[in-house]
């Protein structure tokens, strides 16, 4: 940071925090750009003096990766699309915009010290599930049951998403703490536990199985780090296994949908009925055991299944936009108002066709790779965050139709944080 701005430094942690806390919330476009353009003004007013970012060079090769596959997009929107202007006006909203978002973050987050800005964006988050659990509590005291899936906003998946964001920058703090004795987010040891501890808990409370799986599984990875072949550390694994196994037990207990499940998805899959398109009572399907259907599971199978056969029909994609999935069930069924399929790589793969998909998971697999090489070969525990959140996100997304919207906008701008966090490349010598 540059020593002649000190007093532009709480302006901008204010400022990176409150982009993030409203950046969620619905109704909230007007003040989320206003601030946005606050921020913008801010930068253009301090050009002078005011720092660069500068990208990791071992970020480069996710970068060009990145660029391949907006070329590609816009190559696809104006050659393949069926309709060019529609594609390139999806193409400006859910890509485009994100990635000047990241930019303008990552600007702004070069402004403070590393870990200042990435703490900034994480107490945001923060704030989010102590609201959400305070909510809930109100409503405890006043009914006498705890109210599992009860928000102040939005529904329950909907803040999985913020916490699943929350608990994938936490759970590398604390890795970095583990493996080097190093809070890249300068929580300290007790703050940063309570605050992983807050995330669990609201993993509990939410009852949303896709965000509890992408916490299993990021404990999982953080488990396999610390697992080293060089590595002893088992006092510290048998922690992270107890975690894993808190919220995988508690989602079992709490959640009824995973009663069934196995059995509604294979009828999901299998089944001739339409009743994924209609949700007609009278054509919902029958389960071999009788047992009742489990209606997300069902839906979730058999969009997945419509979305590969549609794929398959059209390998180069129908035309970027978040709606590829209901263009196509409306093409073969004629039936008009669904959007996504509800995984953001089968969305993709129907837009952007399977060579957009292929060149978005090499993107997100060298954007990985390179923020766990920042990570081991600099020490940089900032790239160790990156590297989570992009898994984190690459894993929902699979699982949810989360590529689009303020989702991808926020993931865009957390993102452009923690590349701005990073340390600069060694002086050459």
């Amino acid at each position: 940071m540059n020593p002649a701005l000190p007093a532009l430094s709480w302006f901008w942690q204010a400022w990176l925090a409150a982009i993030v806390f409203v950046f969620p919330i619905p109704h909230t476009i007007a003040l989320r750009n206003l601030l946005l353009l606050v921020g913008l003004a801010a930068l253009l007013a301090t050009w002078r003096g005011a720092a660069r970012p500068r990208l990791p060079p071992l970020l480069k090769p996710a970068a060009w990766a990145l660029a391949a596959t907006t070329a590609w997009l816009v190559l696809h929107s104006l050659a393949v699309a069926p309709a060019p202007t529609l594609a390139l006006d999806n193409l400006r909203g859910d890509w485009i915009v994100p990635l000047l978002t990241a930019a303008l973050a990552a600007w702004a987050a070069t402004q403070l010290p590393r870990e200042r800005a990435a703490q900034a964006v994480t107490l945001a988050l923060a704030a989010h599930m102590a609201w959400l659990l305070g909510w809930q509590l109100h409503l405890w005291l006043v009914s006498g049951a705890w109210p599992f899936k009860a928000t102040p906003f939005a529904a329950y998946d909907y803040q999985g998403t913020l916490n699943s964001f929350f608990f994938s920058l936490l759970v590398a703090d604390r890795l970095a703490w583990l493996l080097d004795k190093n809070s890249p987010l300068a929580l300290g040891q007790r703050f940063g536990w309570t605050l992983l501890l807050l995330s669990l808990v609201s993993d509990l409370a939410l009852q949303s199985r896709n965000s509890t799986a992408i916490t299993v599984l990021l404990l999982l990875a953080a488990s396999l780090a610390l697992l080293r072949p060089s590595s002893r550390r088992w006092r510290v694994v048998a922690i992270v296994t107890g975690m894993f196994v808190m919220v995988g037990s508690g989602s079992l207990s709490f959640d009824s949908r995973w009663q069934g499940l196995r059995e509604s998805a294979t009828v999901g899959w299998s089944s001739p009925s339409l009743h994924w398109q209609t949700n007609d009572a009278a054509t919902r399907p029958v389960t071999p055991s009788g047992a009742s259907l489990e209606e997300s599971a069902y839906l979730r199978a058999a969009w997945a299944r419509q979305a590969l056969l549609a794929i398959a029909e059209h390998p180069l994609g129908l035309g970027f936009g978040r709606d590829a999935f209901g263009r196509a069930i409306e093409m073969k069924y004629g039936y008009k108002g669904m959007v996504s399929s509800h995984s953001g790589w089968l969305d993709f793969a129907l837009a952007a066709g399977l060579p957009g998909l292929g060149l978005l998971l090499l993107t997100a697999a060298l954007a990985i790779r390179g923020g766990w090489r920042q990570f081991r070969e600099r020490g940089d525990a900032a790239g160790l965050m990156f590297a989570f959140l992009v898994g984190g996100y690459l894993l929902r997304c699979l699982l949810d139709g989360h590529m689009s919207g303020w989702r991808l906008g926020l993931f865009a701008f957390l993102c452009g944080v923690l590349i701005a966090a990073m340390k600069p490349a060694p002086p050459k010598s």
